[in-house]
């Protein structure tokens, strides 16, 4: 049995291989963003098993995230961790295309204002720190609350902060990769991720401020009940106006001469 990476291939033999990019891995992979000790494989037999070596480490099987128990592996899988990835043969060496893979895309659309956000950085923070990529000015917020990584071919949601991270109403206990119409939610705000912009195929153009900014949260709260709408003055009226009352106060003095 064999694990390919790129053009690098490592024979599997009864016992365990750990992947990751630390000293004590048993494959050592320094280029591919990975964990210390990312993921083991153990061969028993014509059995090949896949599991995390920790629940915070992301692991996707042919597009389904492994969580839990290990993962039977099948000639052909392939395997998502970090910025790698990796095939799994039973007979012989299948080294992966060595061309990368585009970049997965995906978007927060905020579910109050609707503005979507695209994910371009390899890291998205949230928190009240005002090094956060997200800055939500909330008190029921953790200075670093959360963060969705690009990893593992698309998106993990990662929960940092002691007051919770919710995914579709429920707690992130662990790191979870993202789907479509997902719906990640920080104190009193929420978004929809989505794989594709709404509508169209285009990254979204630039729409002033975030919606999260401390600046829109602010101007977001409305200072009254009732707006009033001021028409801007009229120079033609203006002019208009100031010759009738030069007229009135002539035809006052003219008045004022004849009773004399």
């Amino acid at each position: 049995m064999w694990l390919a990476f790129g053009t690098q291939t490592w024979e599997l033999r009864d016992g365990e291989v750990t992947v990751g990019s630390g000293a004590d891995a048993d494959w050592r992979i320094a280029t591919a963003d990975l964990k210390p000790r990312h993921f083991t494989i153990t061969i028993h037999g014509l059995n090949a098993s896949l599991r995390a070596t920790s629940k915070e480490n992301v692991v996707v099987v042919n597009d389904r995230q492994l969580v839990g128990a290990p993962y039977l592996l099948n000639d052909g899988d392939v395997i998502a961790a970090g910025a790698g990835r990796f095939v799994f043969g039973d007979e012989a060496p299948r080294p992966a295309p060595t061309e990368p893979e585009p970049a997965a895309a995906g978007f927060l659309i905020d579910e109050n204002s609707g503005v979507p956000r695209q994910l371009l950085s390899r890291s998205t923070t949230f928190g009240r720190d005002p090094s956060s990529t997200i800055r939500l000015m909330d008190p029921s917020v953790s200075r670093f609350h959360a963060e969705i990584r690009r990893e593992a071919g698309g998106f993990a949601l990662h929960s940092m902060g002691s007051a919770g991270t919710l995914l579709n109403g429920r707690r992130v206990s662990a790191p979870l990769v993202l789907g479509d119409g997902d719906v990640v939610e920080i104190g009193r705000r929420r978004w929809r991720f989505s794989p594709a912009m709404p509508g169209t195929d285009q990254p979204p153009a630039h729409r002033g401020p975030e919606p999260n900014s401390e600046r829109a949260w602010q101007r977001a709260v409305p200072e009254t009940g009732h707006v009033s709408v001021v028409p801007a003055p009229n120079p033609v009226r203006r002019t208009a106006v100031a010759a009738a009352i030069v007229a009135i106060v002539a035809l006052a003095a003219a008045a004022v001469f004849l009773m004399h």
